[in-house]
């Protein structure tokens, strides 16, 4: 596959089947985000990958109270669309049931240059999910983990930075459509 491919055709998964990925894929798709840009080298990033029945089990657990604020949000956003709300908020209490849940924080608490280390971080997550599109994996980079990110970061990354998404990989059937692309999004000058 090549990489235009990739970007093109990777889509947001929300639902999974019980297939795991291999060590072999994980480690593949792991590498390749550590393999990112970043701003002076700064490698910020720190990845947990919540793979066993006890992490995934904790991690929907704390999932389960980011509802109230997630719901919020998507009211605001999709008012015409309450299935999007229901869907969502389904997905965000089990993480549709995905094996592998990867919680990228930043290595440290603190950054001269805090915003080279945010896009750095996001630019080896975009690694990881293009990856795992590349393999048959899907993905679905969500920012709702956001809303508890005090107690994902006491239960899986005490002394680290601060929780900036969570990729969920696995085995779906689903083949999601693209959504439109909006327009007036760039000028060449």
């Amino acid at each position: 596959m090549d990489l235009k491919e990739a970007i093109y055709s990777r889509r947001s998964v929300r639902k999974y089947n019980d297939k795991q990925i291999s060590d072999e894929d994980l480690n593949e798709i792991i590498e390749a985000g550590l393999w990112a840009p970043s701003a002076v080298n700064l490698q910020p990033w720190y990845f947990v990958v919540c793979r066993s029945d006890e992490a995934l089990k904790d991690l929907n657990e704390i999932m389960g109270g980011s509802i109230f604020g997630l719901t919020k949000v998507l009211n605001n956003r999709f008012k015409s669309n309450p299935e999007v709300i229901d869907e969502t908020v389904n997905f965000v209490k089990s993480m549709g049931g995905a094996k592998t849940v990867i919680l990228t924080f930043l290595q440290q608490e603190e950054y001269d240059e805090y915003t080279a280390a945010v896009e750095s971080a996001a630019a080896a997550m975009q690694n990881i999910v293009l990856t795992a599109y590349s393999k048959g994996i899907s993905s679905c980079w969500l920012t709702a983990p956001l809303h508890v990110e005090k107690e994902l970061r006491e239960r899986f990354a005490p002394g680290k930075g601060h929780l900036l998404a969570a990729i969920t990989l696995g085995y779906s059937d689903l083949k999601p459509k693209a959504p439109r692309r909006k327009d007036g999004r760039f000028v060449i000058v």
